[in-house]
């Protein structure tokens, strides 16, 4: 028996990360002869002295134990977990968290260099040590992005910190270990700092600047071991950077040359306080609106590193009609190209980030404004070279050199080598594994799963290459329970989770659009139905899936203050349970509304009360998991409250939605909306007239995609769920595969079958929404459904097809591994495995057999198909 995976908040080994509250999580492998846990023993150390001890309890929850902790400032703390078996098995091990400045006054000042303001500036302190080497730690927060430099070396390895949140209610610190890098005597210390979020051009079409100041900022503190070496006063310089300019949207310009100006010319600084950032305090709200007490302007990061996860080598390089030279890397992805160079003085390569090729040709039309080019101008000498402010999402690189001379020339022979890309994301992992006996399929996994690694940089983005990448809280609503089968999340999510309370709270607990609201023009909105559901959708998956109620009970006040802000909306206009207006995105881009446009024919108002329904069931339920009594009666009541003005306005006499859609079937269905076991089952079959009437494809848009197959397959239409999974034509998810797409589309033909882009326009070629097929796939396909949060207990009921030949699953839950698997043998029947992990027990149902409850262990078994 081992112990793995242990950690604080759900992050590994934490280093200056928001820990109020605390809560430990691990898991248990290679279990052996072991089932079942019988108690755990949680310690934590300062300096080998004990400060908690949990006692043997035999209620410890891997998912989740929380512990009142008073931790101090700057400090290293050591905790063990021991876990006891029922078979008298022990294992124990050992992790580490430390924290960060938490609320300790800053010795440090904020700084702005006194240079042009368009300059993106470095910024630096020298300074001497003595005596030996002692762990030693950088507390910094530099704005827009930064990176910082020991000695010349990058400290740490993450990149475009300190990420993109809401910055006018917060700024989070980063926390460095620098021990390896300090060295007895004189150091220096260099920051970085572009435009990023903070400053620099972001939106829509030309989008906004200054949006969160107009300046660049630093503030930081070095500690050599408990003694402060350097901290950020008017006493630092100042110099313009070789990046001659940065940007999120249209990328970086890197002059070597302006190199060699470091030696000398460097200016002051002046000791300034970022403009109303983290201003907006919100102790006046209502308590349940509340984010906290009184929000500090600095606080420990919540947020995830952005790191380089994977890398590709070009599969071809293309010489295009055009004359053109252009690297295909082989999958769409989020990132940058680095390179090495041995270009002459003076000379520049330019790199240009491209999605699909047209015609054979460099195409860039569908990233609207972003320009997107890296370039690089040479100082002659031999080096590596990469971006530094900025990222792209790309599958092709188009290459170009400029002389001496600034005239378009031909590669310089030996001049530039080794191009690589490089994915940059939130440094989380894949948990979810779907392998079926359909290549095209395995494809469509592969493209969902990319569409969600290259969306999750610091922020749920719809897209990571046009002049767009904005948190939208639809996409991240729709599609966060396959986010959370394929990828570890929960810290990831809390970070967007927080943001998302602090908007909440100068909005009267309704939700925007977006998530960091950018406070201009249409992506200031807010309250769009599907959108502002986030609100409790993502929570309860990530609850669902992690079973972590210290996280859940952190979102609740935002969960809570969604409902609440529906409810006074329709109570002051005359009540009835009802949404009755506003601004609703609904079923968008969905393909069944005869009027030109990106909005679906079902009625606008019914989606937003369906989910006003089923948001209020869910902080009923939430609040009974956290003991809150008095709000789960509250909320039960009102949910059936609206669940009743639903069906009375919405449901005709035979209890079917009138909306006449597959939206308003799907979402009737997967709600819970109709009134009887025989009306949703008469909805399911309605649902499987629509398609069969629409050719046997499907029409819905963001709403009706991801719920489609799922009610297919709770009303016993598999096959039909099947085939809308399998066709290959347009609407469908294979189309895409077969137009050669390595992530999924924003549109189901963002490209026509004659390999153009739609002119219609919105064609990112890198949208996760669609790929929420993925839940249904593990759920039903593969048949793990988790009965009790954080997957202690499971049903395990594939629906099995000929079609597929076989499929095999695998998901590292919070409670452990699960394995899955059914492949269709020779003599007709259908062979089954399945392996639950320790402590976890499933309910495995069968065609033909009687369900079947199961503890820890593998499980092979086989069975006769149903008839189609």
């Amino acid at each position: 028996m081992k112990l793995t995976d242990l950690r604080v908040n759900h992050v590994e080994e934490p280093l200056g990360f928001q820990l109020k509250p605390v809560s430990f999580s691990w898991m248990v492998t290679e279990p052996g002869t072991a089932k079942k846990q019988k108690a755990v023993r949680i310690r934590v150390f300062e300096n080998k002295e004990i400060i908690f001890d949990s006692g043997y309890d035999e209620k410890a929850d891997n998912r989740d134990y929380p512990a009142e902790l008073s931790l101090k400032p700057k400090t290293r703390y050591t905790w063990s977990v021991e876990v006891m078996a029922d078979n008298g098995e022990t294992a124990e091990a050992e992790s580490w968290f430390e924290t960060g400045k938490m609320e300790e006054p800053w010795t440090g000042k904020w700084i702005t260099p006194e240079l042009d303001p368009a300059i993106q500036p470095i910024l630096r302190k020298k300074f001497t040590v003595d005596g030996a080497s002692e762990a030693s730690r950088l507390y910094i927060c530099g704005l827009g992005v930064y990176e910082a430099y020991l000695n010349g070396e990058k400290i740490g390895s993450e990149y475009l910190a300190p990420g993109y949140h809401s910055y006018d209610f917060h700024l989070q610190v980063q926390t460095y270990d620098v021990t390896g890098l300090l060295k007895e005597g004189e150091n220096t210390l260099e920051v970085w700092l572009g435009d990023g979020w903070f400053r620099g051009r972001f939106g829509f079409g030309e989008g906004f600047r200054n949006i969160y100041g107009d300046k660049i900022y630093l503030i930081a503190e070095l500690y050599h071991g408990k003694e402060l070496a350097a901290a950020t006063d008017s006493t630092w310089e100042s110099h313009p950077s070789p990046i001659v300019k940065s940007s999120i949207y249209d990328g970086e310009t890197y002059d070597a040359r302006l190199e060699a100006e470091l030696e000398t010319g460097w200016k002051g600084v002046r000791e300034e306080i970022p403009k109303d950032c983290g201003s907006l305090a919100v102790k006046d709200l209502p308590k349940e609106q509340q984010i906290a007490e009184e929000q500090p302007l600095l606080n420990d990061r919540y947020s995830l590193s952005v790191v380089k996860k994977e890398s590709f080598c070009p599969i071809e390089v293309i010489r295009t009609p055009k004359n053109e030279t252009i690297l295909d890397f082989g999958q769409n992805l989020t990132g940058w190209v680095e390179f090495d160079s041995a270009l002459a003085e003076g000379e520049e390569i330019i790199l240009s980030a491209a999605e699909i090729l047209q015609d054979g040709c460099f195409y860039r039309e569908n990233y609207r404004s972003a320009v997107a080019e890296y370039h690089f101008i040479s100082d002659g000498k031999k080096r590596h070279v990469r971006p530094h402010f900025t990222f792209y999402g790309f599958r092709y690189m188009k290459v170009e050199y400029v002389d001496k001379s600034g005239k378009p020339t031909e590669k310089p022979e030996g001049s530039v080598d080794n191009f690589t890309a490089h994915h940059l994301r939130s440094d989380f992992d894949q948990t979810g594994y779907i392998e079926t006996g359909v290549k095209k399929v395995n494809q469509l996994f592969q493209n969902a799963l990319w569409g969600q690694k290259d969306n999750f940089l610091d922020v749920p983005t719809d897209c990571p290459q046009r002049d767009e990448r904005l948190g939208w809280t639809g996409d991240a609503q729709i599609f966060s329970e396959t986010a959370c089968y394929n990828m570890y999340v929960p810290a990831f999510y809390r970070k967007y989770l927080w943001d998302m309370r602090a908007e909440q709270s100068i909005i009267g607990g309704s939700v925007p659009h977006v998530v960091p609201r950018l406070k201009r023009e249409l992506i200031e909105g807010h309250g769009s139905c599907a959108w502002a559901d986030v609100a409790v959708v993502l929570p309860w998956n990530v609850y669902v899936h992690y079973g972590d109620k210290t996280l859940l009970e952190e979102c609740y006040p935002g969960m809570k203050a969604w409902v609440n802000c529906m409810r006074e909306k329709e109570e002051a206009l005359g009540g009835a349970h009802l949404i009755k207006d506003g601004f609703h995105f609904a079923d968008w881009l969905a393909l069944d509304n005869p009027k030109p446009g990106p909005f679906g024919a079902t009625d606008n108002l019914y989606i937003a009360s369906a989910y006003y329904y089923w948001c209020a069931k869910h902080v009923s339920l939430a609040a009974g998991v956290l003991g809150k009594t008095a709000e789960e009666t509250e909320y039960a009541k009102l949910a059936e409250a609206v669940l009743q003005a639903v069906r009375e306005k919405y449901f005709d006499e035979n209890g079917l939605c009138n909306c006449g859609t597959q939206t308003g079937s799907a979402l009737a269905i997967m709600f819970g909306l109709n009134p009887s076991t025989e009306t949703r089952q008469a909805e399911g079959d309605l649902l499987a007239k629509r398609i069969a009437e629409n050719n046997g494809h499907l029409s819905t848009g963001f709403v009706g995609t991801p719920m489609l197959c799922p009610a297919l397959t709770e009303t016993g239409h598999d096959k039909i769920a099947m085939d809308l999974l399998l066709n290959e034509e347009y609407p469908g998810w294979l189309y895409c595969v077969n137009m050669g797409a390595t992530t999924v589309w924003e549109r189901w033909n963002s490209v026509k079958p004659d390999g153009h882009m739609n002119p219609e326009g919105m064609n990112s070629l890198n949208h996760y929404s669609y790929g929420s097929i993925e839940a249904w796939m593990y759920k039903k396909v593969c048949g793990l459904t988790a009965t009790e949060p954080g997957f202690k207990k499971v049903v395990i009921e594939p629906h099995t097809d000929p079609r597929l030949g076989s499929v095999s699953c695998e998901v590292e839950t919070a409670a452990g591994v699960y394995k899955t698997g059914w492949k269709y043998e020779e003599n007709g029947k259908v062979s089954f495995c399945a392996e639950i992990p320790f402590d976890a027990e499933a309910e495995i149902r069968l065609p033909g057999q009687e369900p079947k409850i199961v503890g820890a262990g593998s499980y092979n078994m086989e069975f006769t198909p149903e008839r189609r």
